[in-house]
């Protein structure tokens, strides 16, 4: 067992994965004299770069944390529109698994430690017969299964999938607990800990949700309604705008949301003007000491809106437009499952710091260097080793 490799599962899509590496690598670069790599074997959400296809998750760990290395070793395969049909049809491409070996071989030669991110699930990639707990195997490193929080539905979750790295004697390193609400922390700690203990499985740490992590960027609202901006403004706004409120009630309620999430972009119908004056009335007197992060006018312009862009100006509010009407952009981000991009930076550094504090990495590498049998079998009681040990046996046979 290759005790200087790490693969990142999930019990599900968006279960945390990207965001554990990220958070994984930046203590690892700082601790380990030669550094850590990344790579995502199997990549499925793809931006271009250079005019090549490229996975998000790929770009958005190798260009945030300055890794630096080619797309050839970290992004080894990605999985395009109609890929799936081609290798049922034909078996191409046939070199997949040579690419991610290859490529897991080159960044183990110029880092201490490589920390492979899975693909959504344990089962997804079993149409090129590559699903998650295959490629572990193929490169014969332990497994970290990151799961989203709750009791019962926690415990569920992690028996379906580890069963895949079960059935391939890949050892499994520990979990990780993400986006843990702080209301129920407590509790989720009082019946997990137990549970996973008395089966030998180490919790490395229970990650709270952040709200923010998840909410749309001002940059990714703008791609997704295709909005222009309709006034500049003089001071930097590096801080970037996290999620968005629905214009949909009264002036007074929309501002109510304004004064609890000041960062949020108001999606608004041009035709509430009563709306602006109010936001604008409110921020003047300071009864509204500061929001929203922008304000998006949705659907045709209405008239004499040149009063708007000065005042938003002169209140370094973000003023902007989309030709979308307001119910159809809330809809469309509905739908939309939103992931951190490299130029968020701020929204970069709490992740970091968000994994560093309440994930005990100094102990999951101490397994880590330790591993290379299952945790059942290292720290199981007697009985248990012992049923191992004979399953095995006449499983050889």
């Amino acid at each position: 067992m290759d005790k200087n490799g790490i693969y990142i599962a999930g019990s599900d899509m968006n279960a945390g994965k990207t965001t554990l590496s990220l958070g994984l690598i930046s203590w690892l670069v700082k601790h380990f004299e030669g550094g850590a790599s990344f790579m995502k074997p199997l990549g499925q959400k793809t931006t271009v770069v250079d005019g090549e296809p490229v996975g998000e998750d790929t770009f958005l760990v190798n260009t945030s944390l300055g890794l630096n290395i080619p797309l050839e070793y970290t992004a080894p395969f990605t999985m395009s529109s109609g890929i799936s049909e081609k290798f049922l049809a034909e078996g191409h491409p046939s070199d997949m698994k040579k690419k991610i070996l290859k490529a897991y071989r080159h960044l183990r030669s110029i880092s201490d430690v490589v920390v492979v991110e899975g693909t959504g699930h344990p089962g997804v990639g079993s149409v090129f017969n590559l699903c998650n707990a295959s490629v572990a195997s193929l490169m014969n490193i332990p497994v970290l299964l990151v799961l989203n929080a709750g009791i019962g539905r926690t415990i569920d979750r992690f028996t379906l999938c580890s069963s895949l790295f079960h059935d391939r004697d890949i050892p499994l390193l520990g979990v990780i607990i993400n986006k843990v609400h702080e209301s129920k922390m407590e509790k989720v700690r009082k019946y997990l800990d137990p549970w996973f203990s008395e089966r030998g499985i180490p919790v490395f740490g229970y990650i709270p949700y952040v709200k923010s992590f998840a909410n749309p960027s001002l940059g990714m609202l703008s791609r997704e309604l295709g909005v222009e901006t309709l006034i500049s403004w003089k001071k930097n706004r590096d801080v970037p705008v996290e999620g968005f409120i629905a214009g949909f009630g009264s002036s007074g309620e929309i501002i109510s949301e304004i004064s609890d999430t000041p960062e949020s972009a108001l999606l608004l119908s041009s035709k509430r003007r009563e709306v602006i004056d109010a936001i604008l009335a409110r921020r003047l007197s300071g009864s509204l000491e500061k929001g929203p992060g922008a304000i998006v006018l949705c659907g045709k312009p209405s008239e004499n809106e040149s009063y708007m862009s000065n005042a938003c100006d002169k209140l370094d509010i973000p003023l902007y437009r989309s030709l979308k009407s307001a119910g159809d952009s809330v809809s469309i981000l509905n739908r939309r499952i939103f992931k951190i991009e490299p130029g968020e930076s701020v929204k970069i550094s709490e992740i970091l710091r968000t994994v560093k504090e309440n994930v005990d990495i100094e102990r999951m590498i101490r397994c880590l260097q330790t591993s290379g049998r299952t945790q059942k079998e290292t720290t199981g009681k007697p009985m248990d080793r012992l049923r191992s040990w004979l399953t095995k046996i006449f499983y050889r046979q």
